[in-house]
């Protein structure tokens, strides 16, 4: 398995090149900025890249994707109930002073549970909203990891006060879709380090009173 984590952005937006090193299919995962340093990164795992999959629709998560659509002329995949979202990025960047250009268009939706599949790799759609309408994470059991997109951290949780946003939602969906991973199951987020489960289970503040 080739997995490689690139920090964009200046939101520090960690986007994900996920492939399989056997076949070359490959897949971008919330390539939310600096589309040609994605595309460089790509070229160096020589991964024939052949779909974009969006966690949720927040504007550091997808800043990059119409450009690499143009790169790689490739489907992008989300939940629907993130499309709304993702047609408000122009809204979301005047919010936050910035610019947004090219709004993507969403190919085919995720369904939870649903399983993406790049050369021999899993993807199982884990749907975790919360912290964004729409929000999926994805587990690949052979591998034992699970890219959890901003809905946990290191040491922390996703944000839940922009819109969309519901800790009681965020919680449950933490403790009912990862925290009943394995505890040695890697943990790569939408921002910050890599983690596991067993490590959030035991430490992480935001969940005392969860399954521990």
């Amino acid at each position: 398995m080739i997995l490689e984590m690139l920090t964009v952005g200046p939101f520090q937006e960690n986007c994900y090149i996920v492939g399989d090193k056997n076949t070359g299919n490959g897949v971008l995962i919330d390539p939310g900025d600096e589309a040609a340093r994605i595309s460089l990164a790509v070229e160096q795992t020589q991964l024939e890249i052949e779909k974009i999959v969006i966690t949720h629709a927040h504007i550091d998560h997808v800043g990059a994707v119409a450009a690499l659509v143009d790169e790689y002329a490739c489907p992008v995949l989300m939940h629907a109930e993130a499309e709304p979202m993702l047609k408000q990025l122009p809204t979301q960047a005047m919010m936050m002073g910035l610019r947004f250009g090219k709004v993507p268009t969403v190919d085919r939706y995720i369904e939870d549970e649903e399983i993406i599949e790049v050369g021999g790799l899993r993807l199982r759609a884990l749907y975790t909203p919360g912290h964004a309408p729409g929000h999926l994470a994805f587990y690949e059991e052979n591998a034992g990891i699970v890219l959890s997109g901003d809905a946990l951290f290191a040491g922390s949780v996703g944000r839940v006060d922009l819109p969309g946003g519901n800790m009681e939602v965020l919680m449950k969906s933490i403790q009912e879709r990862l925290l009943t991973l394995p505890d040695e199951t890697l943990v790569y987020s939408g921002h910050g380090p890599r983690t596991t489960i067993g490590e959030e289970r035991a430490h992480n503040p935001f969940l005392r009173g969860g399954l521990l």
